[in-house]
């Protein structure tokens, strides 16, 4: 995407920021040559295992799941395939963190994995139908971690 050459045709002022576009339509039946090679430049048809990004009650203990709830959120699409989204599950809770990538500015005017936070979060709630929270769970979390909501399934 030209981003100039779309947030002119958006009428982008000054002031504001146009961070993502989203598309909108069908897919092809067929995948372009340029499609195909930027998907495999990102690996974008590659996950991270469960194990890493998944815990059970805190950060030490991995999960090793299938569970749809959080294959959902292992699915969900994010920029440049970087999948920031951590997820503690603890009984019928899923708290929702962002490992920060190596690069992460706290002084930046704006984070794009909080664009790939807000999508595995509405995969997170349409699977499960919870109710979302922000309410710290007061988790320890590893270096680079941060808090983001809480998905609660009644």
């Amino acid at each position: 995407m030209d981003r100039e050459l779309f947030e002119k045709a958006a009428q982008v002022k000054e002031n504001e920021l146009m961070p993502a576009v989203s598309p909108l339509g069908y897919p092809s039946e067929e995948k372009s040559a340029v499609d195909r090679k930027l998907r495999d430049s990102v690996h974008g048809d590659d996950r991270f295992p469960a194990s890493e990004l998944f815990f059970k009650n805190d950060f030490s203990t991995p999960l090793q799941t299938e569970d749809e709830v959080l294959e959902a959120v292992r699915w969900a699409p994010t920029a440049a395939n970087m999948q920031p989204a951590r997820v503690v599950k603890a009984g019928n809770k899923y708290h929702l963190y962002e490992k920060h990538r190596a690069t992460y500015n706290p002084d930046a005017m704006w984070d794009v994995q909080k664009i790939d936070l807000g999508i595995a979060l509405c995969h997170l709630m349409c699977v499960t139908g919870g109710e979302c929270e922000i309410a710290d769970p007061g988790i320890a979390v590893p270096e680079g971690t941060e808090y983001i909501a809480t998905v609660t399934v009644k």
